[in-house]
């Protein structure tokens, strides 16, 4: 994937509307070809988050957006609603809430992506999740290449 690619989408601030976002995800990365892993990764990350919202923020912000983009190196997802507190991270395993965020969080850096929570000027908050794409060499025969499936390809010049 040469270019960049885009699609928003809303749903409505509710537990129900969780499979529907989810859905809508897995449906645009496979239309896009997005590898098994990184779909998966990035629909679990979708489902929290819109079930954060749905928990959390539904009294101030009747909808959620949600944006996903990907080019040859990226998969960006960005999850938007307009209640003015920022999530929190749980800071004891007991604590109450915070558990989906941190889910998130583990999800992304174990894809060796980044996130990002970012304060809105209205009042809102986007949070913001870039994985990592896969490089995929033209020719996965050749040395050093890397096949579709993520397996090294290596070369022996002795044979």
């Amino acid at each position: 994937m040469q270019h960049r690619v885009s699609h928003v989408f809303t749903v409505i601030s509710r537990a129900d509307q969780v499979p529907v976002a989810r859905h809508e995800t897995v449906k645009m990365l496979a239309a896009w070809g997005i590898d098994e892993e990184n779909a998966y990764t990035a629909s679990q990350i979708v489902t929290e988050l819109v079930a954060n919202v749905a928990e959390h923020a539904a009294a101030h912000s009747p909808t959620a957006t949600v944006l996903l983009a990907a080019d040859a190196h990226w998969l960006t997802i960005a999850v938007h609603d307009t209640h003015p507190r920022l999530p929190r991270i749980p800071a004891a395993p007991n604590d109450d809430g915070g558990r989906g965020l941190l889910m998130v969080m583990l999800l992304t850096e174990e894809a060796g992506g980044r996130h990002t929570i970012e304060p809105t000027p209205e009042g809102g908050k986007h949070v913001v999740v870039h994985l990592p794409r896969p490089i995929v060499r033209a020719d996965p025969r050749e040395p050093g290449g890397v096949a579709a499936d993520g397996r090294i390809k290596t070369h022996d010049a002795g044979r």
